[in-house]
């Protein structure tokens, strides 16, 4: 789901918010400065940590947000005003509108730039936040102690070290916070990743793999063809060997994983002797990125598994890289009486990428082809 339709209730709820403190402070004539800059903070706060920003990002985004929506309100005020000379009209109307635009903006920014787990926020960051913090309500007590009298200025002190204490206190839930919100992950990739090993178990050991690659190290042996069953069983082992040294890794070079592919592919070309067209074309500087490791082995088997391989209609699989992601595509040859795919493969894979990276991978299928994308980490 979108980040920011999941943003909306919380962006019209501060609006609201915005919208009830101008009219009261207005109706009893007090200053509004500075608990709409402490409700538009709660609201970047917020939204940051729904995102998994980082801190930095999260002070950064008080600074701009602040000074955008104090620039922002007084343009909406002035154009309000041509229409009404009521401030009870006025001025909640123009802060209902402009935490509408700088909410739905915080987490635009938000969806775009997330760091879902290297970046997460840390506790030796937040004295970013609270640097930001005390520099927003300086400078709004700032703006507005020169226009007032010797009563409001000692008010305005007072306020801006009370706003100070309760700053740290926002800070000591905001570590509490982080904190939950990482451990809460840390269980999630544990538990995913748990779930992929599983899965790269069962792979491991695929039956039908394994009795088929049997028969035909048999029918080598019968036909009395020594070297080839020995050069047979050596990448077998070699493509087990790849599968368990990597159990415990979670992103290989992807000239590792090109390696294992060849070796499986050579595999599938003694089972398939006719009807299998494997392409890739891959750059050198892309070997160096990183993948999750047997995700492209996983693809090719899933298209050998769903589809028919024959001479006459050739099971034609693809790898190329398409800007920052490595692509695997198939030709559709429907089997005759083929089974339903579950699909566990591809979400684990999927997972694992969220978990990651947060980022996703693409699977798709058109009326001719299979393509997944999966990005180069």
């Amino acid at each position: 789901m979108n980040s920011g339709l999941k943003d909306t209730s919380v962006i019209i709820a501060f609006a609201l918010a915005h919208a009830a403190t101008a009219f009261v402070c207005r109706y009893f004539g007090l200053q509004d400065d500075v608990l709409l800059t402490i409700l538009t903070m709660l609201l970047t706060m917020l939204i940051c940590m729904r995102g998994r920003m980082s801190t930095m990002f999260m002070a950064i985004a008080i600074l701009l947000i602040n000074i955008f929506g104090f620039a922002l309100g007084f343009l909406f005020s002035e154009l309000f005003g041509c229409f009404s000379s009521n401030p009870l009209v006025i001025y909640p109307a123009s802060t209902f509108l402009t935490t509408i635009i700088i909410g739905y903006a915080i987490s635009g920014f938000a969806t775009i730039y997330r760091r879902r787990r290297r970046d997460e926020g840390s506790e030796d960051a937040l004295i970013w936040l609270m640097l930001a913090f005390i520099i927003v309500i300086t400078v709004r007590l700032i703006l507005i102690m020169p226009l007032s009298d010797e009563q409001v200025r000692t008010d305005s002190i007072n306020m801006l070290l009370n706003y100070t204490f309760s700053g740290v206190a926002l800070a000591v839930v905001v570590v509490f916070t982080i904190r939950a919100l990482r451990q809460r992950d840390e269980e999630l990739e544990r538990a995913h990743l748990a779930q992929y090993r599983y899965m790269k178990l069962k792979q491991q050991v695929n039956p039908h793999f394994l009795f088929n690659s049997l028969n035909i190290l048999d029918c080598m042996i019968q036909e009395q063809s020594p070297e080839r069953a020995s050069l047979y069983t050596h990448k077998l082992a070699e493509v087990y060997r790849y599968m368990i040294r990597n159990e415990e890794e979670k992103l290989v070079p992807l000239y590792e994983e090109m390696d294992f592919v060849e070796k499986y592919v050579s595999l599938l070309k003694v089972r398939f002797t006719e009807g299998l067209q494997i392409e890739s074309d891959i750059p050198p500087q892309a070997m160096q990125r990183h993948v999750v490791p047997c995700c492209l082995q996983l693809l090719i088997e899933n298209a050998t598994k769903h589809n028919a391989v024959r001479p006459d209609n050739p099971l034609k699989i693809n790898i190329f890289i398409e800007g920052d992601d490595i692509c695997v595509t198939n030709n559709l040859c429907p089997k005759v009486g083929r089974h339903s795919s579950t699909g566990l493969g591809l979400a684990y894979i999927k997972q694992q990428y969220m978990d990651l990276s947060g980022k996703e991978i693409e699977a798709r299928k058109t009326e001719t082809e299979f393509i997944a994308k999966l990005p180069l980490l």
